[in-house]
């Protein structure tokens, strides 16, 4: 095989400088003649491609971890960084119509990730030359690893239908005092600013958190962070002009979210969340039986008499 000299290296990368940008000054006018439709299919390609390449090395893998389980195991650890370090994967334009979609895969992307670097961290330990009396040991870090993913991703899970609620809620608050806003006196518009405002304050700070994880260095985006500019526009609008046209495509907006949110909705979730968040137990008068107190005790007959407790 014939080594390229470094004095071809500047002449191949000036041949293909004019292919790429004479190939976009042709494409670029096509991309831009199509659809819609067809600009969701074209910026989602890059996705598809990374779930595929995530699939077929995560196949390849188990297939080769009965004879090479080192080379498994840190094939699947390379998956799953891989999967944490990169944020460039979701596609940012069309936020609103892909929204329902991030809360659909992102924790079962995330899940599959940590299946695939849980599995290659114990193909890993497994592999350790450990002495013989320290098996045990290593057995039960093995079941804590696995037991630990259980939980992780039953609680991602949970995670995402909370979002999803809250978001419905909040756009549900702001949507109804923008209306509100719209139809009221002049002479009322003062209080329903400062309440829509407030409003808005709250759904802008859930929309700035992660579908699948609290830590921002990483995660799947409900709305990118310039996708965040344009609806704060509208709605600053919506609030200084109402019954504007600004008003109406905010409140169109809010109503696409909702409806992205709806399949995910849980609000036994967000109930149990927030009673645990504030101290309050859940009530348990109505599984007592009868005779039994809240500490569980039976109670006892009393005397009528003396009003003590009979033995």
């Amino acid at each position: 095989m014939v080594a390229l000299q470094p004095s071809t290296s500047p002449k191949l990368f000036g041949g293909l400088a004019p292919l790429l940008l004479g190939s976009y000054w042709v494409a670029a006018p096509w991309f831009i003649a199509r659809s819609e439709t067809w600009h969701r299919v074209i910026t989602f390609v890059p996705r598809t491609a990374y779930m595929m390449a995530m699939g077929l090395v995560m196949a390849a893998a188990v297939s080769s971890l009965p004879d090479q389980p080192v080379v498994a195991g840190s094939a699947l650890v390379m998956i799953w960084i891989f999967h944490v370090s990169g944020e460039s994967r979701e596609p940012t334009s069309f936020a609103y119509e892909r929204l329902r979609g991030r809360l659909t895969w992102a924790a079962a992307l995330q899940v599959a990730a940590m299946c695939c670097g849980t599995v290659g961290a114990v193909c890993l330990i497994r592999t350790l030359p450990a002495p013989g009396r320290y098996e045990p040991a290593v057995f039960a870090a093995c079941i804590s690893v696995v037991v630990g993913l259980v939980v992780t991703s039953g609680k991602m899970f949970v995670r995402v239908r909370k979002l999803a609620t809250e978001l419905d809620a909040r756009a549900q608050k702001l949507e109804r005092y923008l209306t509100r806003l719209s139809r009221g006196a002049v002479a009322d518009r003062r209080p329903l600013r400062d309440t829509a405002e407030d409003a808005w304050d709250d759904l802008h700070q859930m929309l700035r958190n992660k579908v699948e994880t609290g830590f921002h260095q990483y995660g799947t985006f409900v709305l990118p962070t310039a996708g965040l500019r344009t609806p704060e526009a509208l709605v600053m609008e919506a609030i200084t002009n109402p019954g504007a046209p600004a008003s109406r495509e905010a409140i169109a907006r809010l109503t696409v979210l909702r409806a992205a949110c709806a399949p995910k909705i849980d609000t036994v979730a967000r109930e149990v969340s927030m009673r645990l968040a504030a101290g309050i137990p859940e009530p348990v008068a109505c599984l007592r039986p009868p005779g039994v107190d809240v500490l569980g005790a039976r109670n006892k007959p009393k005397t009528p008499l003396t009003g003590e407790t009979q033995i």
